[in-house]
């Protein structure tokens, strides 16, 4: 049975994931840093004993561990979902704030994954959420350079980890799920999460096998880094 893990799977996108892989037929561990959430128990009865709820704090500094322990099995997908969004603009922004939107955003998925690393063979995915504005050649971040940036580093980070003495035997993604109907996307979003969900998951299916690090947005097109 595929084992999937989706790290922020609470709403939007990362629920969209949770409840796609379930009726694929795989075994998913869905994190979320709430312990209350109506959505994964109504999935947990439609879908019983497929799927493992993690509560854990990715910003936590024993997050890796924590998942990992919760796991006790190989993965053969992995996603980074969780983030967070910022509008607030250079000048404005507390020191706090910008320490948690690249911790959140950049640090906390790659300590995760490398964490995880070892229980993915060759042929496996791990995968970031990342987007458009992550990209430096694209630059598409204008009207939120902060949370642009974040994705960057995001992005630099995956690519340099895929060409480290412990780069790991899985594939590399960073994602981009498309401009998405949700809490962060807004209402004026032309995508719903089901069809940036549907995209996704045929492009992480499809990876299955692919070795290297790549930046592909839902449709499977490859973005520049």
């Amino acid at each position: 049975m595929l084992q999937v893990l989706i790290a922020g799977a609470s709403k939007g996108i990362g629920l969209g994931l949770t409840r796609a892989f379930l009726e694929y037929g795989a075994h998913v561990h869905a994190v979320t840093r709430q312990q209350s959430c109506p959505a994964l128990e109504q999935l947990s009865e439609q879908h019983p004993s497929r799927l493992n709820h993690i509560v854990c704090d990715m910003s936590r500094d024993d997050a890796p561990q924590l998942v990992r322990y919760a796991i006790k099995s190989r993965l053969d997908i992995a996603v980074f979902n969780a983030g967070v969004s910022t509008n607030e603009s250079i000048d404005s922004i507390g020191k706090d704030e910008i320490g948690s939107l690249f911790l959140c955003n950049a640090i906390a998925p790659l300590r995760i994954a490398r964490e995880l690393s070892p229980t993915m063979p060759a042929g496996s995915v791990i995968a970031f959420m990342s987007s458009q504005m992550g990209s430096v050649e694209l630059a598409r971040a204008a009207s939120m350079p902060l949370y642009g940036a974040s994705k960057a580093a995001l992005n630099s980070l995956v690519r340099s980890w895929s060409e480290a003495d412990d780069k790991p035997a899985a594939g590399l993604l960073a994602l981009h799920p498309g401009w998405v109907k949700t809490d962060m996307g807004g209402d004026a979003a032309p995508l719903t999460v089901e069809e940036s969900v549907t995209g996704l998951v045929k492009t992480l299916l499809a990876s299955q096998g692919v070795t290297g690090c790549r930046f592909l947005d839902y449709e499977q097109r490859v973005l520049p880094w």
